[in-house]
C-alpha cells in the first residue's frame, strides 16, 4: 500500500471498490417473483356471485340437509334471518321472493334450480351507473 505525505492527498477523492456480497460473506437469495392473480371477466364474477348465493342459501335454509329447500325450511330461515337483524319478518315479501324462486310450484329447490331462482330475484349485470342510481336507491330505501 502506498502512503502519500503530502496534504493534497488528504482531500482528493480515493476510489474504493466496494466489497461484494460473496466477499462479505452474505447469504443473498433472491425471491421468487409475485404470482399476480388471474384477470377475471365480469361473466366469471358474476357466475362466482350467484355460486356463493346460492350455496349460502342452500347451506342456510337447508334444515335436514337433503340437498333441498323446501318452502317451509325457506320461510323459516328468512325468519331466524329476520330475528338475526333485529327486523320484523315479514311473511308477504318472502311469499313473493318464494314465488319468484320456485315459479313452478314444485314446493322445493335443489341448488341448481335455487341458482337459477336466484338469478330472476336478484338480476345482476356489468356497466357504468348512471348519475342518478345513488338518488334513486336512497329513496328506495327510506320508502322500503
Amino acid at each position: 500500500m502506498k502512503v502519500e505525505s503530502s496534504i493534497f492527498s488528504l482531500i482528493t477523492p480515493r476510489t474504493r471498490k466496494a466489497p461484494s456480497t460473496a466477499e462479505e460473506g452474505l447469504g443473498v437469495t433472491l425471491s421468487p417473483p409475485a404470482k399476480t392473480p388471474a384477470v377475471r371477466s365480469d361473466a366469471q364474477r358474476i357466475d362466482d356471485f350467484y355460486a356463493r348465493m346460492s350455496k349460502q342459501q342452500l347451506d342456510w335454509s337447508d334444515a335436514n340437509k337433503d340437498g333441498k329447500v323446501t318452502k317451509a325450511e325457506y320461510m323459516d330461515g328468512q325468519k331466524r334471518l329476520a330475528e338475526m337483524n333485529d327486523q320484523e319478518f315479514d311473511s308477504a315479501r318472502s311469499d313473493a321472493h318464494w314465488a319468484k324462486l320456485d315459479p313452478d310450484g314444485t314446493g322445493s329447490l335443489d341448488a341448481s334450480a335455487l341458482r337459477e331462482g336466484l338469478e330472476k330475484l336478484l338480476p345482476v349485470g356489468t356497466g357504468r351507473l348512471d348519475a342518478n342510481f345513488a338518488e334513486r336507491l336512497r329513496t328506495r330505501q327510506t320508502s322500503d
